[in-house]
């Protein structure tokens, strides 16, 4: 008890200092943006030993209060950051210290696309985000991001959050709001701890926004020690522009994925390390009303290619890695079988498969004779550097499957492998992204086959669709 004690006080000690560093930085920031990014790096410092000491009195729930002050702080720190609605969209919210700026920007049509380029520059450093007219093929857009990039979209369109490292030793991502009309930054700011895929192409986004557009919520690595991870999710306001205090916390969860999120009080998480699925609720403030997990019931290894909330249903569907497909009743927690059986050494790899816009198909990549043997480094132990999906792990194919009756009813089969995919607005057109050959692949859905390919250059991972 004594113990418990010291570390109660000392936790508080660091509390307080930290909380210090960051009203001195705010006061001052105000005067001159040197001074001010001086002292986001001793606040740096101080978080960093807030953590360390209190990793182990379950003092988590304070981060959100942290994540808040240090985007509150850049966006004081920074004034060419905020407020720049009327700068040129070629030089909107520009900042020696940023990675994210607008490089280029054209006003999105429904339909366009947002697309992740971790790698647009063979050996360069830093990513982009491509704003692609699908039917002429041509860039329309860009945005220059740092390493590690990720994106969520707004569910109207008008807000593109954007993510990337820093750099430097702090391991620290940057996040900022781009207003997709004006082409504008709107505000930024650090985010400590952000989740960042081990390997060159994320396998899908760890980013996402509520289906009532009140919450962004991001994927935060905190490691309980050298050997463990330990996620929480940070719940971002996006009325307020500002990170709220609570957290949610999903413990070994590894690079968890997003399952359903109509509203920013509830929400599903697929956990690939432990196995299992979060049912989450959550208050206003972002603090845990509802945390339960269930164990899915077969082996890690087997894995999750893509978990899909049904339309009009409590259950749930789960894409296993092997291509079998189990119900799973989100009241009841009771599993089911479905017609998809398993079909090794075939392979789901991982991934944020399209469904059609009413949601009757799903589109899943697959890949024939996948060696599995891949992923069990990922699986098999918690300790080692998650590797969820191996670069090399492309799809071949698409396989159709009606989401009542979960039988196939097609196969689409493309002329080159395929990293990951999405869908068009009114369900006509797949857009499969291929960043090997430096291409999207567009799909008709109706002629289930392969029509036109745009070559965009760079390494195309991710795609998100303009509403």
């Amino acid at each position: 008890m004594a113990r418990s004690s010291e570390f109660r006080d000392s936790c508080a000690r660091k509390v307080l200092d930290a909380a210090d560093i960051v009203r001195d930085a705010l006061l001052k920031s105000a005067i001159h943006s040197t001074i001010a990014h001086r002292i986001m790096r001793e606040r740096d410092f101080y978080i960093w030993e807030f953590l360390r000491t209190c990793m182990k009195t379950n003092l988590l729930s304070l981060v959100g209060s942290f994540l808040f002050a240090s985007f509150a702080l850049s966006s004081v720190a920074c004034p060419g950051q905020t407020g720049a609605q009327d700068n040129p969209p070629t030089q909107a919210n520009a900042s020696a210290e940023s990675n994210i700026e607008v490089e280029n920007w054209t006003k999105p049509q429904p339909g366009w696309l947002y697309v992740l380029d971790p790698k647009p520059e063979a050996g360069g450093p830093g990513g982009r985000i491509g704003l692609v007219d699908p039917e002429t093929g041509k860039v329309m857009g860009s945005i220059r991001t740092g390493d590690g990039a990720d994106f969520a979209l707004s569910p109207d369109g008008s807000r593109l959050y954007v993510a990337s490292v820093i750099g430097g030793d702090s391991g620290d991502s940057e996040m900022a709001v781009v207003d997709t009309v004006k082409g504008v930054v709107l505000k930024s700011g650090n985010v400590g701890g952000r989740a960042v895929a081990e390997g060159l192409l994320p396998p899908f986004s760890t980013m996402a926004v509520s289906g009532d557009g009140l919450a962004l919520r991001i994927l935060i690595d905190t490691p309980a020690s050298p050997d463990k991870d330990s996620f929480l999710l940070a719940a971002f306001d996006t009325s307020a522009g500002e990170f709220l205090p609570g957290t949610v916390h999903l413990r070994n969860c590894g690079p968890g994925r997003f399952i359903s999120y109509q509203a920013a009080d509830h929400f599903d998480v697929f956990c690939p390390r432990t196995n299992r699925i979060r049912l989450i609720q959550a208050d206003a403030d972002s603090r845990e009303i509802r945390n339960i997990d269930v164990v899915l019931p077969w082996e890690r290894k087997d894995g999750v290619g893509e978990v899909i909330a049904i339309p009009g249903s409590q259950d749930i569907a789960i894409v296993r890695g092997d291509g079998g497909v189990v119900t799973m009743n989100v009241k009841t927690h009771d599993f089911g079988k479905t017609a998809a059986d398993p079909g090794l050494p075939n392979r789901i790899p991982p991934a944020a498969w399209p469904t059609s816009p009413e949601g009757s198909r799903v589109y899943l990549g697959h890949r024939n004779d996948y060696d599995h043997h891949n992923d069990s480094r990922f699986y098999l132990d918690y300790g080692r550097s998650p590797n969820i999906r191996p670069t090399n792990a492309t799809a071949d194919e698409f396989r159709v499957f009606d989401t009542s009756t979960w039988r196939k009813i097609g196969t689409i089969r493309t002329k080159m492998p395929f990293w990951s995919a999405v869908i068009g607005n009114d369900g006509k057109m797949l857009y499969a992204m291929a960043p090997q050959k430096h291409s999207i692949l567009v799909i008709d859905t109706a002629k289930m086959r392969q029509v036109r390919v745009l070559k965009i250059g760079g390494m195309p991972a991710l795609a998100l669709v303009a509403p």
